[in-house]
């Protein structure tokens, strides 16, 4: 069920400028309004209805005279990028949750100032950086999905598995895995591929993923 093709950019344009496109389901997208706004679709459907997502692998987290440095992100950068890797080659949407925080946020009475919106500390590092057609959610929470759009780009991306990755296994990650669950998302981690403040907690927060959350941890 597509329209004429030479029909297809102006549709868009018009679903675009009454913010409508995302409540349109995709089948009745046609192939050339699909490659304006999605740029994982092939043909008018996703080439996978899943998604990874990228959590918090920020310079402030992951570089040894950041802040907030979490030594274990330097041994999963490689297993992330692995996952990317992958990602990328399937078709798979890749989506980076980051925190975008204000210079005066309140989360700084518990932590020292990290991520400040804008900043170099609040950028994707080097080795994971996004390519222009990845989607990046700013959050200014410990959670991902309070506050931003995120559920709104996975459902319109027609995505129904996430797969969770990045830093902080006991704190972002486990926060945001437990809030996709509740909105009926499956959610997988690959285990090789987040870091926690310690391994300790790394552990507990992997077996609080599993056994209460119900993620797939592999």
């Amino acid at each position: 069920m597509t329209m004429p093709e030479f029909l297809g950019p102006v549709f868009s344009g018009l679903l675009f400028s009454l913010n409508l496109e995302k409540s349109i389901p995709l089948c009745y997208l046609d192939k050339s309004s699909a490659y304006l706004r999605y740029p994982y679709l092939r043909g008018g459907k996703m080439a996978k209805p899943e998604a990874l997502l990228i959590i918090d692998m920020l310079n402030d987290f992951c570089l040894e005279d950041a802040p907030l440095y979490v030594p274990m992100t330097r041994k999963v950068i490689p297993n992330i990028r692995r996952e990317l890797d992958r990602a990328r080659a399937e078709g798979t949407p890749v989506i980076y949750v980051c925190d975008a925080h204000d210079k005066d946020d309140i989360e700084f009475k518990n932590w020292p100032p990290h991520a400040v919106e804008g900043s170099s500390g609040a950028e994707v590092i080097d080795d994971l950086k996004p390519l222009e057609r990845d989607i990046i959610i700013h959050k200014k929470t410990l959670l991902g999905f309070y506050g931003t759009d995120l559920e709104e780009r996975l459902r319109g991306l027609g995505v129904g598995l996430v797969t969770v990755t990045g830093c902080v296994t006991n704190i972002c990650v486990m926060l945001i895995a437990a809030e996709a669950t509740v909105r009926g998302f499956k959610v997988r981690v690959p285990r090789d591929c987040t870091a926690g403040l310690d391994m300790e907690m790394h552990e507990f927060a992997l077996k609080e993923l599993e056994e209460v959350i119900k993620a797939e941890v592999y």
